[in-house]
C-alpha cells in the first residue's frame, strides 16, 4: 500500500523534494483568497515534529496593502479556549484548586442553583449557564454594538436566576464557562490572566508570537484586521470588546504548531495532557465529544483532536491526526466568510490517501406518500424552536430498515406514534450521541387572526437581563422591540408561538387564558422568562 503524501516526508532531502507538490495542494485549497485586494487566510502545516509549510495567502490589511505571512498575527475565536483550560489545569497540578470543586467556592457572586456546579462543568459546556453574548444581545446591545467589558459578563451571569439545565445532564456550548475560568485564574493565582499564562504556558514553550486582547485599543505590530463582505466592498468587522478567556487569543499558524507539538509530546507534563484530553461525562452516563478546550472528533474513520474558533471577522481551526504522524493543520483567517474549518479538512482530504473505508449503510429512498403520515410542525422540547416536516424534509432522508431515518448531515431520526396512530414526536439522535426530542404540536403553522394577535400586545420585563420588550401590532404582523430603532418581526409557527431571528418567543397565560408572561428560547439559552408588566 502507498504511505500517506505527508508520511513519506521524513528525511530532509526527501521532504526538500516533496515541498513543491504541498504548497501545490495549499495554494488550490486557498485559490479564492490568493490575491492582493480581499483578505485571506494563513496556514500551518507538520507532522512528526517537522513542520511541513507555513504559507500566507491575501491581505492582512487592505488599507496599508500589507499581505498575510506566516508570521501574521490573527485572532483565535474559541481555539483560545484550551489555552485558557490549561491555565486552570496547572493551578490543579500547583495544588491550588481542583477541576472537581464548587466553582462558588472561589466564585461567591454565582448564585445557587440547587447541584453544584463544578469547575470541570465550565470547561465542558455541562454547567447549564446561559451565553452571555446571547443574554446582552436580549438587552439590546448585541456583540459588536457595544465595547463589553469583562465586568459586564461577570454581571450578566450573576444576575441568572436560573439555568438551561442542571449542571452536568446536558453539553450546551456558551462562552459564559470560560469567561469565569478566566476570573477564576485571576483569584486563585494572584497574577493578572496575561501574566500568568505568558510565564506558564507562552514563555517556556516559546510561543513569542503569542499573547491576549485585554485591551481591544492596544497596537499590536504585524497583526490582520478582520473584514466582512458587503455590498460595496469589504467592512472592517473586529472584536471591539474587553473580553478574553472564551477567546481573544492572539497567535500564528507558527506557534500553534509548536502548541499541537507540545500536547503531543507532552511537554508541559504528562498530568497536563491526561487532565485536558479527559472527556466530559454526563449525569446519565454519556461520554460526550468536549473534553477540557478539545473536542475529540471522528473525521472520516479517523480520530480528530480540534478546535473551532469565529470572533468578529476572523475564523478559525486547528486540528491533529494521531493516527496520521500528529499530523497537525492550522487555519487563520480574517474574513466573515472564510470556512477555515472547511479549509482544514480539504487539506486532511489531500494529505491523507488512507482514510479507513466507510462502512455502507442499509438505505432505500423515503416513501413520499408514506411519509406524509408524519407531516406537521413540531415543536424543540429544550428551546420550542418550530421544526416544519413536509414533502422536502422526505427528501433530505433515507429510509433504514428498523423504522429509523438517516438524515444527510449524519443524524438518525425516528417518529413516535400517538394512541391514534399519528405522529407524538420525533426523536433525533445527533451524530455526537445527544438526542434531540421534538413534540408534534399541530398539522399546519399557525395562522392567527388580528384579534388573536392583539392579546400579545404589551410591555414584558426581566430582571435577569435587566430589559424591557415592548411587543406591538403593526399591520398585520407582531413585532418585538428590545430598545429605540431594534425591532424584529415575529412569525406565526403554532398556537402562542413565534419565530424570531436567531431564537423562538412563545406566550404563557393564566387559568382564565390572559397573556401573562413571554419566553425566549434559542441554542444557548434555553427559556428566559419575561412577565408581563403592563397589567
Amino acid at each position: 500500500m502507498k504511505p500517506p503524501l505527508l508520511l513519506v516526508l521524513a528525511l530532509p532531502a526527501t521532504l526538500a523534494a516533496q515541498q513543491p507538490d504541498l504548497t501545490t495542494i495549499a495554494d488550490t485549497v486557498f485559490a479564492r483568497w490568493n490575491s492582493t485586494h480581499t483578505p485571506g487566510c494563513a496556514v500551518g502545516v507538520a507532522q512528526d515534529g517537522i513542520v511541513l509549510l507555513t504559507r500566507g495567502y491575501g491581505m492582512a490589511d487592505l488599507e496599508s496593502g500589507r499581505p498575510i505571512t506566516p508570521e501574521t498575527i490573527l485572532e483565535s475565536g474559541s481555539v483560545a479556549k484550551q489555552f485558557t483550560a490549561t491555565a486552570v489545569v496547572l493551578l490543579a497540578l500547583d495544588g491550588k484548586l481542583d477541576l472537581d470543586d464548587d466553582v462558588r467556592q472561589y466564585i461567591p457572586e454565582l448564585p445557587n442553583y440547587g447541584r453544584t456546579i463544578t469547575i470541570r462543568h465550565l470547561l465542558t459546556h455541562t454547567s447549564g449557564l446561559r451565553e452571555w453574548s446571547s443574554l446582552v444581545a436580549l438587552h439590546g446591545w448585541p456583540r459588536g454594538t457595544r465595547a463589553h467589558e469583562q465586568a459586564d459578563l461577570l454581571d450578566v451571569v450573576f444576575h441568572q436566576k436560573t439555568l438551561n439545565y442542571r449542571a452536568g445532564d446536558y453539553y450546551s456550548y456558551t462562552n459564559s464557562g470560560y469567561a469565569l475560568a478566566y476570573t477564576l485564574v485571576e483569584r486563585v493565582s494572584g497574577m493578572s490572566f496575561d501574566e500568568f499564562t505568558r510565564r506558564r504556558i507562552f514563555e517556556p514553550l516559546g510561543m513569542t508570537h503569542t499573547g491576549w486582547r485585554s485591551d481591544y485599543t492596544r497596537v499590536v505590530p504585524g497583526r490582520a484586521q478582520a473584514y466582512t463582505p458587503g455590498s460595496n466592498g469589504w467592512h472592517l468587522e473586529m472584536p471591539f470588546e474587553n473580553v478574553v478567556g472564551p477567546g481573544g487569543l492572539l497567535s500564528t499558524v507558527g506557534d500553534w504548531l509548536i502548541w499541537n507539538e507540545a500536547l503531543t509530546h507532552r511537554t508541559l507534563g504528562a498530568a497536563h495532557v491526561d487532565s485536558l484530553y479527559r472527556r466530559m461525562r454526563l449525569t446519565n452516563g454519556r461520554e460526550i465529544e468536549y473534553a477540557l478546550g478539545l473536542q475529540f472528533r471522528t473525521y472520516r474513520g479517523l480520530r480528530e483532536i480540534s478546535h473551532s474558533g469565529s470572533t468578529a471577522g476572523y475564523s478559525t481551526y486547528l486540528a491533529r491526526y494521531p493516527e496520521r504522524g500528529h499530523l497537525s493543520i492550522a487555519v487563520m483567517c480574517n474574513a466573515t466568510n472564510a470556512s477555515a474549518s472547511s479549509y482544514v479538512r480539504d487539506l486532511a482530504d489531500r494529505l491523507i490517501d488512507d482514510f479507513p473505508s466507510p462502512q455502507p449503510l442499509d438505505t432505500v429512498a423515503v416513501d413520499a406518500t408514506e411519509f406524509t403520515r408524519y407531516h406537521g410542525v413540531y415543536r424543540n422540547d429544550r428551546t420550542r424552536a418550530p421544526l416544519l416536516i413536509d414533502a422536502r424534509t422526505a427528501q433530505r432522508l433515507r429510509a433504514l430498515p428498523d423504522g429509523w431515518f438517516w438524515s444527510h448531515d449524519g443524524d438518525r431520526w425516528h417518529f413516535d406514534r400517538a394512541a391514534d396512530g399519528g405522529p407524538s414526536a420525533l426523536r433525533m439522535v445527533k451524530t455526537d450521541g445527544d438526542t434531540l426530542r421534538y413534540s408534534f404540536v399541530a398539522e399546519h403553522p399557525w395562522t392567527p387572526s388580528a384579534t388573536e394577535l392583539r392579546g400579545f400586545e404589551g410591555r414584558y420585563h426581566s430582571e435577569e437581563v435587566d430589559a424591557t420588550h415592548e411587543i406591538r401590532l403593526r399591520g398585520d404582523s407582531l413585532v418585538v422591540v428590545r430598545r429605540a430603532g431594534i425591532a424584529a418581526t415575529l412569525r406565526p409557527v403554532y398556537p402562542d408561538a413565534f419565530a424570531a431571528p436567531g431564537s423562538t418567543i412563545w406566550f404563557t397565560r393564566d387559568a382564565r387564558g390572559r397573556v401573562t408572561a413571554l419566553h425566549i428560547g434559542e441554542s444557548r439559552v434555553w427559556d428566559l422568562e419575561m412577565p408581563r408588566v403592563d397589567r
